[in-house]
């Protein structure tokens, strides 16, 4: 009509709609926008392997049941509302509850305290190498025998028991010597002196010094006499 302009005069003012398909109804609906002018989200979002997702503070995520989720290191988790059947954890740590996997409920907001736990690693060998420990061993008249080789490099404690079981009289008393090396190849004695372990007695024996290998050399007296001895140790 005259008198109009032909072209908006106050392009700022300017508004269009956009029209979409509902994918839940079916329907033709306009397309709406948050007050920031971002599309809002409320539906599901199908993720491929490896993707990735930054979500803002205070955002919710809702997970189908057995969905996996893959965080990266130094990802921090708050207020978790509910956790069922936790099975892994960083690095194949399991949660464990005894010997059965951890199941939890937790309400919104809870602080979960964990508590690690570590058995030391105990060892109980025979000292002369045998398959059950404190086998007897024979000790000949006037003889040398050697203990098996122990690697004490990583124990913290260590110790052998020995017991000579000889009961008729002192000629069975023997006499022992701890050795050290640092290769199982060169050995030297420790600095102990000779311990001598008489007849139907017992005595628990270690080293006085530090090298990574250890055994004992036991000599026997003037009579043949058996000797029961096992090496223990902890870490």
């Amino acid at each position: 009509m005259p008198g109009m302009p032909i072209f908006q005069d106050s392009p700022s003012q300017l508004k269009g709609q956009i029209y979409v398909l509902d994918n839940t109804t079916e329907n033709v609906v306009p397309l709406q926008v948050d007050n920031t002018g971002s599309l809002a989200i409320n539906g599901t979002v199908d993720l491929g392997a490896g993707s990735e997702v930054t979500l803002a503070p205070g955002a919710e995520v809702s997970l189908s049941p057995g969905t996996e989720v893959s965080l990266v290191d130094g990802t921090d988790i708050d207020n978790v509302a509910s956790v069922t059947t936790v099975d892994t954890i960083t690095n194949d740590v399991k949660v464990v509850n005894g010997d059965t996997e951890l199941n939890v409920e937790l309400s919104a907001g809870t602080n979960v305290i964990g508590k690690v736990e570590s058995e030391l690693i105990f060892t109980n060998v025979d000292a002369f190498g045998e398959a059950i420990p404190l086998t007897p061993q024979t000790i000949s008249s006037a003889t040398t025998v050697y203990s098996e080789v122990q690697d004490i490099s990583k124990e913290t404690s260590y110790n052998w028991f020995v017991k000579n079981t000889g009961t008729t009289s002192a000629n069975q008393d023997i006499t022992l010597k701890v050795e050290l090396s640092p290769d199982g190849t060169n050995w030297l004695e420790d600095t102990g002196s000779v311990i001598n372990v008489a007849h139907d007695t017992a005595k628990m024996i270690t080293v006085t010094n530090f090298l990574q290998n250890t055994r004992f050399v036991i000599t026997g007296g003037v009579d043949e006499t058996t000797v029961i001895s096992c090496f223990q140790a902890q870490h």
